[in-house]
C-alpha cells in the first residue's frame, strides 16, 4: 500500500514539472525562446542546440515601441516603416507588471483567477470594458469574488488601470490623490461634456458654486490622464519578428511556422556512457537527461500550440485576410474551448507573438475582439463598428455621436451613444464641434 502511494506521488510530481516547464516556455516569443534555450544549453551538458539558420529571415527585423496602438497600426496596414525597421505595438510589458503586483495582493484562488482574466481583457487604454457577468462565467466565480478582483486590479499601478469608463478612470486618479471635494466628483459624473465645451457658467449654476471654482476643478481634471497608456508611455524599444507567416494561394490561406528561425535541440547520448563509467556522476547526469527531455518536449508543445492557435485565428478571420473585411468577434475563451485547453494556455500562446501577412504585421491578440449585439443573425465585432463609423464620417463629417448612433441602430447594431463616442475617441477622431471648426 505504501509503495503504491509513493509511486503515484512521484508520477504526479513529474507531470507537474513537465507542465510547468511547457507553460513557462509557451508565454515566450521566439526571440525570448532563443535566449532562454541558449542559457539552458550552457547549464545542461547533455543538451545541445543548433542556432537558427536565419533568425530574422526575409521579413526583416521589427522594432516595437512600447505604448503604441496595435489596433490603429493594423487598420492602416499593420506596420510603419522607419529606417528599415517597422514600428508596431506591444502592451505585454504593462500586463506583466500588473500580474507581478497582483501576486502580492493576497487574493483567494478564484479572486486571483478573475483578476488575471480581467488584466488579460484590458483594452489598449487599459480599460476593462467586458461585463462582469462574463468574468463570473469564465472563472466560475461569484459576483462578490469578481467585484473584489476588479477592485484589486484597480488598486494596481499605474493608477487608472481597470477602469470601466473615462469617468471611472478619472475618479480612480482623484481618489489616489486623496481628493475629497464632492463637487469635482459631481462634475465627473454629470458634466464632462459641458466641461469639454468650457460651459463653466452652466456648470456653476447647476452646482450652485462660483465660476472660479469650476475653472479650478477644470484645471484639476485636465491634469489627469484619460487612459493608462498616456500615463505610462514607454520609450523602450524591443525587436521582434513574426513567428507566423500567412501565405495566400488564391482563396486559400496557409499558416507557416518558419522553424528555420527556431533553435533545434538535441540530446547528446555520449554522456550516458560516461555515467556508466563514473558512478559519482551517474545521479547528476540522470537528472540532466530528465531536464533536457523536459525542455525538448516543451519546445515541441510551443510549436504545436502556436500553429494550432494561428490556424484557428485564420479560420475565423479569413475575410480579414482575403477581403480586408473587419475582424469577426472572437474571444480567448471561445478558442480555448475549440482547442480543448484552458483559456490561460491560449493567453500564453498568443502573448507577445506576431504574424505577418499581405496586410502587414499584427499581434496575435489583435484578432481577439468582443462582439456587440445586433438584430442580425450574426453578432458583429467592435472592429466592424469602427469601420462603420469611419464610413459614416467619410460620407458626412458633420455627423454627431447621436446621429451616428441612430444610423448604426438602423443598421441593426444595438449600440449606445457613449459607446460610439468611446470608439470615435479611440480612433483619434475629434468631436463634431471641432470637426466643424476645421471646415
Amino acid at each position: 500500500m505504501q509503495i503504491g502511494i509513493e509511486q503515484k506521488q512521484t508520477q504526479s510530481q513529474v507531470l507537474g514539472q513537465q507542465l510547468q516547464q511547457a507553460l513557462f516556455l509557451l508565454k515566450m516569443n521566439a526571440l525570448e525562446l532563443n535566449d532562454y534555450l541558449g542559457g539552458m544549453v550552457v547549464e545542461n551538458p547533455v543538451l545541445e542546440m543548433t542556432e537558427p539558420e536565419n533568425l530574422f529571415g526575409n521579413a526583416g527585423a521589427f522594432r516595437v515601441r512600447m505604448g503604441t496602438d496595435v489596433s490603429q497600426a493594423g487598420q492602416s496596414g499593420g506596420v510603419r516603416s522607419n529606417e528599415g525597421f517597422f514600428e508596431i505595438a506591444d502592451s505585454e510589458g504593462l500586463k506583466d507588471e500588473l500580474l507581478q503586483q497582483l501576486d502580492i495582493r493576497g487574493l483567494e484562488p478564484k479572486e486571483l483567477l478573475a483578476a488575471k482574466t480581467i488584466i488579460d481583457s484590458l483594452d489598449d487604454r487599459s480599460y476593462f470594458t467586458e461585463p462582469l457577468s462574463e468574468i463570473e462565467r469564465l472563472c466560475d466565480a461569484s459576483a462578490e469574488q469578481v467585484q473584489k478582483a476588479l477592485e484589486a486590479v484597480q488598486s494596481l499601478d499605474p493608477v487608472g488601470v481597470g477602469a470601466r469608463s473615462l469617468q471611472e478612470s478619472l475618479k480612480l486618479q482623484l481618489e489616489r490623490r486623496q481628493v475629497q471635494d464632492p463637487c469635482v466628483y459631481k462634475i465627473l459624473e454629470g458634466f464632462l461634456e459641458e466641461l469639454a465645451h468650457a460651459k463653466y457658467a452652466a456648470i456653476a449654476a447647476k452646482l450652485h458654486i462660483s465660476v472660479r471654482r469650476v475653472k479650478e476643478y477644470a484645471q484639476l481634471i485636465k491634469s489627469l490622464w484619460p487612459g493608462v497608456s498616456n500615463d505610462a508611455k514607454r520609450e523602450e524599444i524591443q525587436y521582434v519578428y513574426p513567428e507566423i507567416t500567412i501565405v495566400r494561394n488564391g482563396d486559400d490561406l496557409e499558416v507557416q511556422l518558419d522553424e528555420r528561425r527556431l533553435p533545434k535541440l538535441t540530446i547528446n547520448p555520449e554522456y550516458r556512457k560516461a555515467a556508466e563509467q563514473d558512478k559519482a556522476a551517474k545521479d547528476y547526469l540522470k537528472e540532466q537527461y530528465i531536464k533536457a527531455n523536459r525542455i525538448v518536449s516543451s519546445l515541441e508543445l510551443w510549436k504545436t500550440m502556436l500553429r494550432r492557435v494561428a490556424e484557428k485565428i485564420v479560420t475565423v478571420q479569413k475575410p480579414f485576410f482575403l477581403e480586408e473585411k473587419p475582424l469577426a468577434p472572437m474571444r480567448l475563451a471561445d478558442l480555448a474551448e475549440e482547442l480543448g485547453v484552458n483559456v490561460s494556455t491560449v493567453s500564453r500562446a498568443v502573448a507577445g507573438k506576431y504574424l505577418i501577412c499581405d496586410r502587414g504585421v499584427f499581434s496575435l491578440k489583435h484578432f481577439f475582439v468582443r462582439s456587440l449585439p445586433t438584430s442580425q443573425e450574426k453578432p458583429v465585432s467592435s472592429d466592424y463598428v469602427h469601420e462603420a463609423i469611419r464610413e459614416l464620417l467619410e460620407k458626412d463629417s458633420s455627423l454627431s455621436d447621436s446621429a451616428m448612433t441612430r444610423l448604426l441602430n438602423e443598421r441593426g447594431i444595438n449600440i449606445a451613444r457613449r459607446t460610439v463616442a468611446k470608439y470615435r475617441m479611440k480612433m483619434g477622431i475629434a468631436p463634431v464641434y471641432r470637426r466643424k471648426q476645421k471646415v
